[in-house]
């Protein structure tokens, strides 16, 4: 029987050496961990070290993943599908923002591996870091134009910059225009576009989700009105 696959948890690093930023119930979630994907090794030895994991620094899978050198996607696509579960954190602050990592969180969107943050401080930024976007150049638009004329020149021009610029946009809806929104979306966009889900962050029906326009065309995702963010790349 095949094992379930493992999951990919994207972990907060204090900013600087002297803070505190995993309340006891978020180390829990991680204690058990043995794989970490880091930006440089150094830190986040630092950083693990006052989670209080059950195996000690020297049993730690550690594998570096930054300008300097390649990440090996076989050997994590292996461990993984394997049921080896992974971390993710870059040197200080959040992982994907303006920090390396948002490569391997789309890769696990691609490959159907379960992405989950264990900082949901904000929904915004946990949507943007789970998404797989690009994370040092985005944009929050907040709430899309009501009218709709005005909401597909708006649509449109955020196509035309995220094909020119690669930069990502972010935004939110009213629960009852979820669906409406992302009907929207994948009837005027170009199938190339990509488009991320997170709905429910935190909550019992979390789903984060990205997938290309042509990709969800093919989904027949109906959104029910618990919260939602809409990220376009």
């Amino acid at each position: 029987m095949q094992s379930q696959k493992g999951k990919l948890f994207l972990i907060p690093a204090p900013l600087n050496e002297n803070e505190e930023c995993l309340s006891e119930m978020q180390k829990k979630s991680i204690c058990l961990l043995q794989n970490f994907i880091v930006e440089n090794a150094k830190p986040a030895r630092q950083a693990l070290k006052k989670i209080g994991l059950k195996n000690s620094l020297q049993e730690l899978n550690i594998i570096e993943n930054n300008k300097n050198c390649e990440f090996d996607y076989q050997y994590f696509f292996e461990k993984i599908h394997n049921g080896e579960d992974f971390g993710l954190l870059s040197d200080c602050g959040l992982p994907c923002i303006a920090d390396p990592g948002s490569n391997i969180v789309a890769y696990c969107h691609q490959n159907n591996i379960q992405v989950n943050s264990i900082a949901n401080t904000s929904s915004i930024t946990t949507s943007l870091m789970c998404s797989g976007m690009n994370g040092q150049h985005f944009e929050f638009i907040g709430y899309l134009q009501i009218d709709k004329n005005k909401r597909k020149d708006q649509l449109q021009n955020f196509y035309k910059q995220v094909l020119d610029t690669k930069k990502t946009f972010i935004f939110i809806e009213t629960p009852h225009r979820n669906q409406s929104t992302f009907e929207d979306i994948i009837n005027t966009a170009p199938d190339k576009i990509k488009l991320c889900i997170a709905y429910d962050i935190s909550g019992p029906q979390e789903k984060i989700k990205m997938k290309s326009i042509a990709e969800w065309k093919k989904d027949k995702l109906q959104l029910s009105k618990n919260p939602c963010i809409f990220l376009i790349n």
